[in-house]
């Protein structure tokens, strides 16, 4: 039991442990795993200054400078820190005091916020003071402009309901300094459009929810060039794809819009296993890649649907605030719609998934790791379910390196980063993860960090260690 408030508890030890260094440190002996080539390097010296990697030598070339930490690399692997690329640590005020530092214990050195409950200053403010080494956390992309129709699937979203409402709300994205505006369900075609060609227009991606009153090809010809979770990709391969979304049309024009899109959907999934239509779905995928739509999958997610949890004493549960452990296990509004006949459905639905996603690496679609992990999503773990979702990529069918690229390569270089790439060489940013066994061999060794690096800072096993004493409240 927490002998004191979580908050103040946190605040405290996790700014101890985040002290930044004012010196360089230099990791001796240690192998550089390139994620995109495949290949793990011999024992190099690897010296990290000013937040970025200032040398890379033969192992035993570089001396250490004086007061310069050194940390032993010798039988370990280096590569680049992983990458969420879906998730909400801001949705409540005080989330991200106990978020932020979960994503370094599991060697995720980025994470992209898709849509936040607290003001864009607040937001601003916290990812500013990790980059200063103020406050432990990743490097944050903040990409939460959500979109939608009337009234809103969540509080504070911006809403257009005309084509003139969408192109005002793109001007309004991209004076706030947004990277990119996200969709919504509930938006109507016309205004999704207008939507996505003011954003083309004026040059700010278009990222998201495929609305559901649209087809996926609607949205790739409109040029979206990002969509959250996979459920739409699998839909697209369904010959009833423009039938189901007539009727969430239809559907919509109710007084109560967002219960009846979400009972109109409840019967989605019976067609789509009916319908499955596999030269349309190798159809469909062709063009995704052809248009560079990236998917950021998020299949972690099935598990809150189909009741996955995990052991009450487990880490990932010991770490959640009281507050926060106990909403999550009060009825939840999203599982209204899941129906005997849905639970009866929900093997074969994942199997569909899960078909799809192998089709849709197989056919090129760039994928970025996602775990859409957030305090109001229960079960779904900041950091922990990262991990789990690379793994799900491997049980698919996937090999330990194309998971990781999902994770360290294609994120940064979606997101348009000049510092980063998902490679470790010189001038690039220092976020790394240091582990114990070759990852392109398994993944299991993302789960015990030797060392996590972020902007430069050294997390050795003590300092993690710290940092998880901390968030227990111990």
């Amino acid at each position: 039991m927490r002998r004191t408030p979580l908050r103040a508890v946190v605040t405290a030890a996790v700014l101890a442990v985040a002290a930044p260094s004012a010196k360089a440190d230099l990791i001796a002996g240690v192998r550089i795993v390139d994620v995109e080539a495949g290949t793990v390097s011999a024992p190099r010296d690897l010296r990290v200054d000013g937040g970025l990697v200032a040398e890379i030598a033969e192992a035993g070339a570089l001396e250490p400078r004086a007061g310069e930490r050194v940390f032993d690399g010798r039988g370990a692997y280096a590569l680049p820190g992983l990458w969420d690329g879906h998730v909400h640590v801001f949705s409540s005020p005080t989330e991200a005091d106990t978020a932020l530092p979960s994503y370094i214990l599991n060697g995720v050195t980025g994470i992209r916020d898709m849509g936040a409950l607290v003001p864009l200053a607040d937001q601003r403010r916290i990812a500013a003071e990790i980059e200063a080494g103020r406050r432990t956390g990743p490097r944050i992309v903040i990409s939460g402009a959500w979109v939608d129709a009337s009234p809103g699937s969540w509080p504070g979203m911006r809403l257009a309901d005309t084509e003139a409402e969408a192109r005002a709300v793109v001007e309004d994205v991209a004076a706030a300094g947004y990277p990119a505006i996200k969709t919504y369900s509930m938006l109507r075609p016309a205004p999704y459009r207008a939507l996505v060609a003011e954003a083309r227009r004026i040059g700010l991606p278009v990222v998201g929810h495929v609305p559901e009153t649209v087809t996926l090809d609607t949205a790739m010809e409109a040029g979206q060039s990002g969509i959250e979770h996979f459920g739409r990709v699998a839909k697209a391969c369904s010959t009833r794809e423009a039938e189901m979304v007539a009727g969430v049309r239809i559907a919509l024009a109710a007084d109560e819009p967002l219960a009846a899109m979400i009972a109109e959907m409840t019967g989605h999934t019976a067609i789509m296993l009916e319908t499955f239509d596999e030269d349309l779905c190798e159809a469909v995928l062709a063009r995704m890649a052809e248009a560079r739509l990236h998917v950021s999958p998020t299949l972690v997610v099935a598990d809150f649907y189909i009741g996955e949890r995990p052991a009450e004493d487990a880490l990932r549960m010991r770490l959640l605030p009281d507050e926060v452990r106990a909403a999550w296990n009060r009825p939840d509004f999203r599982l209204e719609g899941m129906t005997d006949e849905l639970r009866v459905l929900a093997d074969r639905s994942l199997a569909l998934d899960h078909a799809v996603f192998r089709k849709a690496h197989a056919a090129g679609v760039p994928m970025i790791a996602s775990s859409d992990a957030s305090y109001a999503n229960p079960f779904i773990f900041h950091g922990f379910s990262l991990l789990d979702e690379l793994d799900r990529y491997v049980d698919i069918g996937l090999t330990p390196q194309e998971a990781l690229v999902t994770a360290t390569v294609t994120p940064p270089r979606f997101f348009g980063l000049s510092d980063q790439d998902g490679r470790i060489a010189v001038g690039r940013r220092a976020d790394i993860l240091i582990v114990g066994d070759n990852p392109l061999e398994g993944l299991a060794t993302l789960r015990d960090p030797r060392a996590v690096i972020a902007n430069g800072r050294v997390f050795d096993t003590a300092a993690l260690a710290a940092l998880r004493a901390a968030l227990e409240g111990d």
